[in-house]
């Protein structure tokens, strides 16, 4: 289409192609900045929510700086040398989202999903076998420490150089006190744990996968990455669609700030406008 075709366009059709334009620039340049198809994830879950936890401040009304239910989080490649943990973040003053270290994205022992025709088959094989496919939901939780399972069984902690012979991992800082401690740990990764009140272990002492197994610490082939900015609130649309149970838990200021995000998104370019067509010839 050259552009004496594009300027006989009625005007709604070339904003509406030019917004198209700018969705879809946005969109690779996030992946490009990330390196993941999708850039992003909907935060579905509160468990990363700081609310009436005493171990952080409450949250202003906007809630932007922690993740929240319904933030969209830019997800960015990332391998073990790119991640910091909360105990070493600590040691370095290094924050994420409201605390020390990074916050990752991972699936639960690596499990993708689960075939119906068979536990082992991938999506491909079990499509194939025409089996039913069941997702795995990723976890998008904070990296607290990088444990060490060493050949005599034994549990090591590089970033504060503890070792634990007895086979329980007991560290209260990351969630770990003596009374609930870790064991069981068949390999070396992260300890991940929420930041929300509801979370007061760890992952891999309260969390099971789709086949009911214990999550062990994340290798860092089952993470899909680490959360890097957000854009708050706007998840919101697709819980309300498709989760509207997840949407009636989110902070309700979360979801005020969506109201008022998209009256402003709506209607702002039609003040701004109007305001020109009426002040804009009389500064001429």
């Amino acid at each position: 289409m050259n552009l004496e075709a594009l300027k006989q366009l009625p005007p709604w059709a070339r904003e509406l192609g030019s917004a198209l334009l700018v969705v879809s620039a946005v969109f690779m340049l996030t992946w490009v900045y990330t390196g993941n198809w999708p850039p992003m994830v909907v935060i579905e879950s509160g468990s990363m929510e700081h609310d009436d936890n005493p171990l952080y401040p409450e949250p202003g009304f906007t809630h932007i700086g922690a993740i929240d239910t319904g933030d969209l989080v830019l997800v960015k490649s990332a391998g073990r040398d790119d991640i910091v943990t909360y105990l070493a973040g600590k040691q370095q003053g290094y924050e994420r989202y409201g605390d020390y270290g990074d916050v990752i994205i991972y699936y639960k022992n690596g499990l993708r999903g689960v075939c119906s025709a068979g536990a082992s088959l991938d999506e491909a094989e079990c499509n194939r076998q025409d089996g039913e496919w069941t997702p795995a939901t990723p976890v998008i939780h904070r990296a607290m420490a990088w444990v060490e399972v060493r050949d005599n069984g034994s549990y090591y902690l590089p970033e504060v150089d503890m070792e634990f012979a007895n086979g329980k991992l007991v560290l209260a800082e990351i969630g770990l006190p003596p009374g609930a401690p870790l064991t069981e740990i068949t390999q070396s990764g992260y300890i991940t744990k929420g930041d929300s009140v509801g979370n007061r272990h760890p992952d891999q002492l309260t969390h099971r996968d789709l086949l009911g197994q214990q999550v062990q610490p994340v290798q860092p082939g089952d993470i899909v990455g680490m959360a890097r900015g957000e854009l708050p609130w706007f998840g919101l649309i697709k819980l309300k669609l498709t989760q509207p149970e997840n949407y009636a838990a989110a902070p309700e200021e979360c979801r005020q700030m969506l109201l008022i995000s998209l009256v402003t998104v709506i209607i702002g370019p039609f003040v701004i406008q109007r305001g020109w067509e009426q002040w804009g010839p009389r500064r001429k």
